[in-house]
């Protein structure tokens, strides 16, 4: 990929944008995968590499640090997705604008061990997750500036940080991972994986992550445990998380359930308020006798409103059957006189 990348930079213009856009469907060999890196430091300002990675048998982290080093995407597709519809959700993404020179600002609590580090642009359908570490509790200020097409936007929340939270306790591996794969990254650009080695073993161990210098370690039954004095803290992290896994999908059960309960005209009916229950017949209009301001105002009941619409032929109102029949006794009437007549 070396030469097509090098190629590639040199349709590279100061006055537009580059958008250079890597197929890949294989391994690449360590030599190869530190020459990439180089190359992508070395692109143009302006240009972008774009990841895309076929089947199952690739190099999927170098993939995608190709592209988060040069602020694109990488996309992957398997032989069982629909390929129109992922060149269609990329292409979307290519056509939209988007989010650039990312900075998060937290201001009311001490925040550390942020990763990523530096935070890649944000694509139209491809969220930024941001883990990192803090030290206290409260309310912060989280302030999230970039660019969109050179114009500043920027856009502040206050979240709580509370003290202990046990709801979501996976979020700290999930942490340690992204921890682990930046050091990682970090040490293969400078080609050097020394200096974290340490990091990344104490990280695998603390948290029970499998990495390229750690390993799980499977003995037949507890006391042999007991006799290596090896502490099994991956079966009580496993016991906590799925503990609180079954606490929220109870809890999601619940929501749920009452949200079909809420759902039907029988639930309409029971959530009216009393005073909307039965509609309430008007109240009679009160005119005061003028002849007589002393004496008692006579009351007019007014009649209830009907849903028909009746119909009035000058002697009051009258229905539509009555009606009906009044023509069919004229009529009769009318046949009796004619054989009268005859």
């Amino acid at each position: 990929m070396a030469p097509a990348l090098t190629t590639a930079y040199k349709y590279g213009n100061p006055d537009r944008p580059l958008n250079v856009v890597i197929l890949s469907d294989g391994m690449t060999e360590q030599k190869e995968r530190r020459e990439l890196l180089t190359l992508i430091n070395q692109r143009p300002s302006n240009a972008r590499v774009f990841c895309i990675g076929i089947g199952n048998e690739i190099n999927r982290p170098l993939l995608e640090q190709l592209a988060q080093d040069s602020g694109g995407l990488a996309a992957f597709i398997s032989g069982g997705d629909d390929f129109q519809r992922q060149a269609k959700a990329f292409r979307r993404k290519l056509m939209r604008p988007a989010a650039s020179q990312l900075e998060l600002h937290v201001d009311g609590i001490n925040v550390y061990d942020v990763v990523p580090a530096t935070l890649p642009n944000l694509y139209f359908g491809a969220p930024v997750r941001i883990y990192g570490r803090y030290a206290g509790s409260g309310e912060a200020s989280v302030t999230l500036s970039g660019q969109v097409l050179g114009r500043e936007i920027e856009n502040t929340v206050t979240l709580p940080f509370p003290k202990e939270d046990t709801a979501n306790p996976e979020i700290e591996r999930m942490w340690a991972q992204k921890q682990i794969d930046q050091l990682l990254k970090a040490s293969d650009r400078e080609n050097n994986r020394q200096d974290v080695l340490d990091k990344v073993v104490r990280l695998g161990e603390d948290f029970s992550i499998v990495t390229e210098y750690t390993s799980f370690l499977v003995l037949e039954n507890d006391a042999e445990y007991k006799r290596w004095k090896i502490e099994r803290r991956n079966l009580g992290r496993i016991e906590r998380d799925r503990a609180a896994q079954l606490k929220r999908r109870q809890t999601l059960n619940a929501l749920r359930n009452k949200a079909m309960q809420d759902i039907g005209p029988q639930s309409v009916a029971m959530n009216r308020p009393a005073n909307q229950q039965k509609p309430s017949a008007p109240l009679p209009s009160v005119t005061p006798n003028a002849s007589s301001p002393a004496s008692q105002p006579t009351v007019t009941p007014q009649a209830p409103r009907q849903q028909s619409r009746d119909f009035n032929f000058g002697s009051g109102p009258v229905g539509p059957i009555f009606v009906g029949l009044a023509m069919l006794i004229k009529r009769r009437k009318r046949n009796i006189k004619a054989r009268t007549k005859s």
